[in-house]
């Protein structure tokens, strides 16, 4: 689900680190910490290079879609009456399993267009996965511009799941 969405979100964002998605996505599960280490300082984050600076988004949008997801499952599980969590639990964590265009054989129309597994995400919701995705993205060193854009595609991208097909 992460990956899913965090590619989602570099297709609008970041077009040109589409074909490098699936390596430097590997590299940041396999070490999250090494992922997102050496890359300048907070007055050059994401830099590298000699000379030439250039931005690699992939392991802060992961980075930042990772705590996202972590905090709209809290957020879900938050809004469900006890029998239900475990239902959407599965369906959570399946999403994540499901090839792109398919849907898991106990999704329902229950799922909203928020993204949230059966609940609809309340502005107070989108606050707080707001200031979770600023707060990530504020530790990876993401400069405010690059921060609010960031956090604008993947509050979007919940708000919007991606369509079959």
């Amino acid at each position: 689900m992460i990956t899913e969405i965090a590619r989602d979100v570099i297709e609008e964002i970041a077009r040109e680190e589409v074909p490098a998605f699936s390596a430097v996505s590997q590299a940041y599960f396999a070490d999250p910490q090494r992922a997102l280490s050496g890359r300048g300082s907070r007055k050059a984050p994401l830099g590298f290079g000699s000379g030439v600076v250039e931005l690699i988004l992939t392991p802060i949008v992961l980075a930042a879609t990772a705590k996202a997801v972590e905090c709209l499952a809290e957020i879900t599980l938050k809004h469900l009456p006890e029998d239900g969590v475990r239902a959407a639990l599965r369906r959570i964590f399946r999403a994540g399993q499901r090839s792109p265009g398919t849907s898991a054989p106990d999704d329902s129309a229950e799922s909203t267009s928020s993204g949230s597994v059966g609940v609809e995400l309340r502005q107070e919701d989108i606050e707080r996965l707001r200031h979770v995705v600023e707060a990530a993205l504020h530790d990876c060193g993401a400069a405010p511009e690059i921060s609010r854009l960031i956090a604008d595609a993947i509050i979007g991208r919940f708000r919007t799941p991606r369509s079959a097909g």
